[in-house]
């Protein structure tokens, strides 16, 4: 935490951060950029969510993930894969957070 973030930016990619990019995204025509959401949506929904119908029931994030509070891990996905990560997780805040009516 020496540098400021605009420093560490510019360290890490030897040039200033801009808003360059985002003002590039911004130019596309709305009809495209409505489009092109839509086909990848499209694809997307017809897939079998992870865990459900073929395939291996994985999801690769291509990332480790670890579920804390506080100083307790929780879960974490290198002791399994993200799914199980996630259902461990899911019990914890069920048990720590009970539902009330």
């Amino acid at each position: 935490n020496s540098k400021m973030f605009l420093d560490l930016v510019e360290t890490l990619t030897g040039k200033p951060l801009t808003g360059d990019a985002w003002v590039n995204a911004l130019k596309k025509p709305v009809e495209e950029k409505v489009a092109s959401e839509k086909v990848d949506y499209d694809k997307a929904v017809v897939k079998p969510a992870p865990g459900q119908g073929e395939g291996d029931g994985k999801v690769d994030l291509q990332m480790r993930v670890r579920f804390v509070d506080g100083d307790e891990v929780i879960a974490d996905s290198k002791e399994g894969d993200f799914l199980a990560a996630c259902g461990t997780f899911e019990k914890y805040v069920a048990t720590r957070f009970p539902r009330t009516k």
